[in-house]
């Protein structure tokens, strides 16, 4: 790709001195979660590379990109998503030449099964399709093993004695380490639990979005560990959106999500008022910061996945962590969510 490498320290002058980062970073006061029983200790909040990616999030600077990620694993993250369906694996490899000098301080979790290319999305769980994956996200992200590895999407054409027997024998070879799924009804983990040890579940998850949340619930208490996707709403619940937008074709926000379609827009500006009022209490915290706090507050949620594509949002969401929402406020929220 040719990205250019920044020095870790890049960060220092947009926000003045060597001194005034530090302190900054330690305002952050990032929380660390255990994985489930995968024996990992993971940031509450973990970096998700969709958006940088960029097909279906409009245009991407990857030089901006850059400078983000490396705020995010200034703020103590130390978790990042992927996956190959990110544009024909565009991200695997943008995070493959900027983070190579990194792979100790990070754990990687990417999928498998699901591939984007010339503007489609296909699914394709079967042993040798997952092989192939596995060796391409290898030499993309330049590392020798994969901490975890996601079926992304159930394929109703591959029985899952083939999937989960493959990636029993890439966790067998050393090239990943642990083995989940993403987009599973509970149903299908159980199912896959007969072929595999599932440890890690990925589900889309936040105020707006709580379809999966007795799932969740369910496998966290079983020892699963519980990564959230979703969390902003996609984009919505930082307020940006008080008009319906139109976005172009093709565009994720409009197309995977159905936020910014009617009913449900109206109602979600409903609960932006009041996420507003709460953003006054605290001295006018960011509404984004206001719905990852909802989120990672959850018992049942070990890390929730953040989108960046700029340092001021790294910013913004590693500063979620430095503070909590009430319990009365909690219930306010829950009280109006439970009602969308």
């Amino acid at each position: 790709m040719g990205i250019v490498l920044l020095d870790r320290s890049s960060s220092i002058g947009r926000f003045g001195t060597q001194k005034e980062w530090g302190e900054l970073k330690e305002s952050w006061n990032m929380k660390y979660r255990k994985f489930g029983n995968t024996g990992l200790e993971v940031s509450a909040i973990s970096l998700g590379t969709w958006g940088i990616g960029g097909a279906g999030w409009g245009n991407t600077d990857y030089k901006q990109c850059e400078e983000a990620v490396m705020a995010m694993l200034d703020a103590g993250v130390n978790l990042i998503d992927t996956a190959p369906a990110y544009n024909d694996g565009m991200a695997e490899r943008f995070l493959g030449d900027v983070l190579k000098t990194k792979r100790d301080s990070i754990y990687y979790v990417t999928k498998t099964g699901t591939q984007y290319k010339n503007g489609v999305y296909s699914t394709d769980d079967s042993a040798d399709a997952i092989r192939k994956q596995c060796e391409e996200s290898l030499n993309y992200l330049k590392t020798d093993f994969i901490d975890v590895y996601l079926v992304h999407w159930p394929d109703g054409k591959v029985p899952m004695e083939e999937t989960f027997s493959e990636l029993n024998r890439l966790q067998s070879e050393g090239k990943i380490h642990h083995i989940g799924v993403s987009n599973f009804s509970m149903e299908q983990i159980e199912e896959a639990k007969k072929y595999s040890r599932i440890e890690v579940i990925q589900d889309q998850y936040s105020m707006v979005y709580r379809e999966e949340e007795s799932k969740i619930v369910q496998t966290h208490k079983d020892g699963i560990g519980v990564m959230t996707y979703g969390s902003m709403g996609a984009g919505i619940l930082s307020g940006r959106y008080r008009q319906l937008p139109k976005f172009e074709k093709g565009d994720m926000r409009s197309g995977f999500y159905n936020f910014f379609e009617e009913p449900q827009f109206s109602k979600i500006q409903e609960l932006l008022m009041i996420m507003d009022e709460i953003s006054k209490t605290h001295n006018g915290i960011p509404l984004s910061q206001i719905a990852l706090n909802w989120n990672i507050q959850k018992e049942f949620v070990d890390t929730a996945i953040v989108g960046v594509r700029s340092v001021k949002h790294a910013v913004e969401n590693c500063s979620t962590t430095g503070w909590k929402l009430t319990k009365e406020e909690m219930q306010k929220l829950d009280e109006y969510v439970n009602n969308i």
